[in-house]
C-alpha cells in the first residue's frame, strides 16, 4: 500500500457535474466568455453554481487569480459586484469588452469607428514603421513582419483614448489578426511555432491575394466579436458592477484596500504551468510592452520563484519525499508557498462566515498524482481555522492537449475538483 494511503483521511470528494448542474447555461462559450483564447478557463457553469449555492445576493465577490475573467462575468451578470486581480497586464483591454454596459445604439456607433479605423491601420502606408520589440522577428517571415510592423506603427500613432471600447476592440482584432498570420499556432491558448502553421504561412505567402485574406479575416473576427458583445448587453439586466487590477502578482496585491467580500471564487495556476505570460507574449510585444517588463512578469509566475521556506503537513510533506529530482521539489515547494500564501492573503476582507471556492486539478510530478486540493485543505483547515463546507469532483469532458509537445503528462487530468471553505 502508498504510504500516503496509510494516513489519508480525507473525505471522499462528492461527484457531481458543474455543466449539469447549471442547465440553464448550454454553451460555455454563451456571451463574451470566448471573446479570446485563455488558457486553463473556468468553465461558467463552475461559477454560476458557486454563486448560487454560497454566495448572498448582490454581494461582494473576488477573484485573486482571474484571469479570462469568468468569474468576473458570471458575477456581473447575476447583479453581483466583482473584484478582479491577475498579473497579466493585458487583461484590463479584456475585461472593459468582456464586461461593458453600453447600450446596443452605442456600440454600434463604437462598431461603425472600429471597423473605419481597423482598415486604416492595415492597409496606410507608414512613413515612419517601427518594429517594436526585435523578438518578433522570430515569429514572422520578412514578408509578413513588414505587413504587421506597419500595421502596429499606425496602431500606436493612433489618438484614441486607451481606455475607449472602440480602442480595446481594435486591439483584440489587431491581436487575434497578427497571430494568425503568424508561424505561432493560434489554435491554442499557447504559444509556440507548429509544423502545420509553418506550411500555412508558406503556402499562404505563394498567393497574390494575401492582403485580401488579412482584410477578410479581420473583419470575421470583428463580426464574431461583434455577436458577442452583442448578446452581453441583450443579456443583462442592470449595470455590471466590476473593479479589475491587472498586472499585478497575487501574492503581492493589498487586498486590504478592498471593501468587505462576501464570496471569493476562483482558479489559481495549476502546478508546472509555467507559461501563462508566455501565452500572450507576442500581444504584448505589439501592444508595446517592453523585454524587461515582459522578463519580469515571467520571473513573478508562480513555478519561477523562490519561496522563503516551505508549506508543512503530513500529506505535502509526503509527496515531497517521493519526488527526486531536486528542481521538481523546488517547483512543488514553490507553487505551493505562493499558491497558499495568494489565497490566504485575498481571504483578509473575506467577511466571518463567507465562502471561498477554489477550483485545482490532480497534475503529475515525475508520474506521482499530487492531490492540491488536499494541501489546500490542510492549510486553511489546519492552519487557518477555516472550516471544510465540501470537496466536489467533477470529470472533465474536453481539453485540449499538447500531445506532440513535451508533455509531462499527456494523457491530462481526468477531473477537477472545488474546495468550499467558509472564514
Amino acid at each position: 500500500m502508498n504510504m500516503i494511503e496509510n494516513y489519508n483521511n480525507y473525505p471522499k470528494p462528492k461527484l457531481i457535474s458543474f455543466r449539469d448542474e447549471i442547465s440553464d447555461i448550454s454553451k460555455t462559450t454563451y456571451l463574451t466568455h470566448s471573446l479570446y483564447y485563455h488558457p486553463a478557463k473556468f468553465i461558467p457553469q463552475t461559477v454560476r453554481f458557486c454563486l448560487d449555492n454560497y454566495c448572498p445576493r448582490n454581494g461582494n465577490v473576488l477573484d485573486p487569480f482571474a484571469g479570462s475573467g469568468t468569474t468576473g462575468v458570471e458575477a456581473s451578470i447575476n447583479g453581483y459586484k466583482s473584484f478582479l486581480t491577475d498579473i497579466n497586464p493585458l487583461l484590463n483591454i479584456f475585461y472593459e469588452v468582456k464586461m461593458n454596459n453600453l447600450s446596443e445604439d452605442q456600440w454600434g456607433r463604437e462598431l461603425k469607428k472600429v471597423k473605419k479605423i481597423l482598415l486604416e491601420v492595415l492597409y496606410n502606408k507608414n512613413d515612419d514603421p517601427k518594429l517594436i520589440n526585435e523578438n518578433i522577428e522570430y515569429w514572422y517571415p520578412p514578408k509578413l513582419l513588414s505587413f504587421f510592423t506597419n500595421t502596429w506603427s499606425n496602431y500606436h500613432q493612433l489618438s484614441l483614448s486607451k481606455n475607449n471600447i472602440a480602442n480595446n476592440v481594435l486591439v483584440l482584432t489587431l491581436f487575434k489578426v497578427s497571430k494568425k498570420f503568424s508561424f505561432a499556432e493560434h489554435s491554442m491558448p499557447k504559444l509556440f511555432i507548429s509544423k502545420r502553421k509553418r506550411a500555412f504561412i508558406e503556402e499562404l505567402l505563394e498567393e497574390d491575394n494575401l492582403n485580401e485574406k488579412i482584410e477578410k479575416f479581420a473583419l470575421r473576427v470583428l463580426n464574431d466579436m461583434n455577436k458577442s458583445i452583442l448578446s452581453m448587453i441583450n443579456y443583462k439586466n442592470t449595470p455590471l458592477k466590476s473593479e479589475y487590477y491587472v498586472g499585478v502578482d497575487a501574492s503581492e496585491f493589498d487586498y486590504s484596500k478592498l471593501p468587505e467580500i462576501d464570496c471569493i471564487i476562483t482558479s489559481p495556476p495549476y502546478m508546472q504551468a509555467q507559461e501563462y505570460i508566455r501565452s500572450f507574449q507576442l500581444e504584448m510585444m505589439w501592444f508595446g510592452i517592453s523585454q524587461d517588463k515582459i522578463k519580469e512578469l515571467k520571473s513573478k509566475e508562480i513555478p519561477f520563484r523562490k519561496a522563503p521556506t516551505k508549506i508543512e503537513g503530513q500529506y505535502i510533506n509526503a509527496i515531497r519525499s517521493q519526488i527526486s529530482s531536486k528542481s521538481l521539489v523546488s517547483m512543488y515547494d514553490s507553487y505551493f508557498w505562493f499558491t497558499c500564501k495568494a489565497l490566504e492573503g485575498s481571504t483578509v476582507k473575506l467577511k466571518k462566515g463567507g465562502k471561498i471556492c477554489i477550483l485545482v486539478g490532480n497534475p503529475k510530478m515525475q508520474g506521482i498524482k499530487v492531490e492540491i486540493w488536499k494541501v489546500i485543505l490542510d492549510y486553511f483547515v489546519n492552519d487557518l481555522n477555516f472550516k471544510l463546507i465540501e470537496v466536489f469532483e467533477d470529470r472533465i469532458k474536453s481539453r485540449k492537449l499538447f500531445k506532440k509537445r513535451n508533455n509531462l503528462n499527456p494523457s491530462g487530468m481526468k477531473s477537477e475538483y472545488m474546495v468550499i471553505l467558509e472564514k
